[in-house]
C-alpha cells in the first residue's frame, strides 16, 4: 500500500517537474521572440535603407561606422558638459523641471556640430553626405539607447509595450537625424538664399527642441505614452517633409 502511494507520488512528482521545465522553455521562447520582434522592428528599416540606397553602391559602410564613432564622441563630450555646469540637475525634486530640461536641451546643439563634422568629412554627392550623417548617426543612437534595454527587458518573463514603442521610436529617430543632416547641409551652402536662412535656422532649433517641445505638451495634456509616440511621429514628419523640400530644391541647383 505505502510502496504504491510512494510510486503514485514520485510519477506525480516527475510529471510535475517536467511541466515546469516546458513552461520555462515555452515562456523562454516567448520572450525570446518578443525580443527578437523588437530588434527586427527597430533596426530592420536601418539595414534596408542603407540597402536600397546609394551607400551600399559605394560601399559606404565604413563611413556609416565612422559616423557613429563620432555620434559617441559628442554623446561624452555632452555628458561631461552636462556634469561640469549641471551638476545637480537631476535632483531637482520633480519628475520634470522645465527649466532644467530646457537647459539640457540646449547642450544638444553640440549634435549639430557633431553632424556638420560628419558632414564636411565625407566626400562625394550630396546625397552621399546627408545618407552617412543620418544612418551612422541615427544607427549609434538607437544601438547605444535601446539595444541594452531590449537585451535585459525584452527578454524579461512580462510582456510590456514600452519596448514596442522603443522599437517605433527608433524608426522616428532615423527620419528625425536625416532630416537634420538634410537642414545642416542646407545651412552649410555658401550659395543658400538669405530668405531661406530664417527658415533653415527655425527648422534645426525645432528639430533640436522636438523631445523637449513634445514632453512639455504631452505632460501639460495628459497623453498616455502612445499618443506622445504619435505626437513625436507628426511632430518628425512635419520637420522631414520640408527638409526634404528643401533639400531636392537646393540639390537641383547645384546638380
Amino acid at each position: 500500500m505505502l510502496s504504491s502511494i510512494s510510486f503514485q507520488a514520485i510519477l506525480f512528482f516527475s510529471f510535475f517537474l517536467d511541466y515546469l521545465q516546458v513552461s520555462a522553455k515555452l515562456k523562454l521562447n516567448m520572450t525570446f521572440v518578443h525580443f527578437l520582434n523588437c530588434m527586427a522592428l527597430a533596426y530592420a528599416p536601418y539595414v534596408v535603407a542603407y540597402k536600397t540606397s546609394i551607400l551600399s553602391e559605394y560601399n559606404a559602410l565604413s563611413r556609416v561606422v565612422f559616423a557613429g564613432f563620432i555620434y559617441m564622441v559628442t554623446q561624452l563630450g555632452k555628458m561631461m558638459l552636462l556634469a561640469t555646469f549641471f551638476p545637480t540637475m537631476e535632483n531637482t525634486g520633480s519628475d520634470f523641471n522645465v527649466m532644467a530640461e530646457f537647459l539640457k536641451t540646449l547642450v544638444d546643439f553640440i549634435d549639430l556640430v557633431g553632424i556638420y563634422f560628419i558632414i564636411n568629412r565625407t566626400i562625394g554627392k550630396p546625397e552621399l553626405k546627408v545618407l552617412i550623417a543620418g544612418m551612422g548617426w541615427s544607427g549609434a543612437e538607437v544601438v547605444f539607447t535601446n539595444l541594452i534595454p531590449f537585451w535585459v527587458g525584452a527578454r524579461g518573463l512580462e510582456f510590456d509595450w514600452k519596448f514596442m514603442r522603443m522599437s517605433l521610436d527608433a524608426n522616428i529617430t532615423l527620419v528625425h537625424v536625416m532630416a537634420v543632416s538634410a537642414l545642416v547641409w542646407a545651412y552649410l551652402r555658401t550659395d543658400l538664399n538669405k530668405n531661406l536662412v530664417p527658415v533653415v535656422t527655425a527648422l534645426l532649433t525645432m528639430s533640436v527642441f522636438r523631445n523637449f517641445i513634445v514632453e512639455v505638451i504631452s505632460i501639460a495634456a495628459g497623453f498616455s505614452p502612445w499618443v506622445s509616440l504619435l505626437l513625436r511621429a507628426v511632430f518628425t514628419s512635419v520637420i522631414a517633409t520640408l527638409s526634404l523640400q528643401l533639400y531636392e530644391g537646393l540639390a537641383k541647383e547645384s546638380s
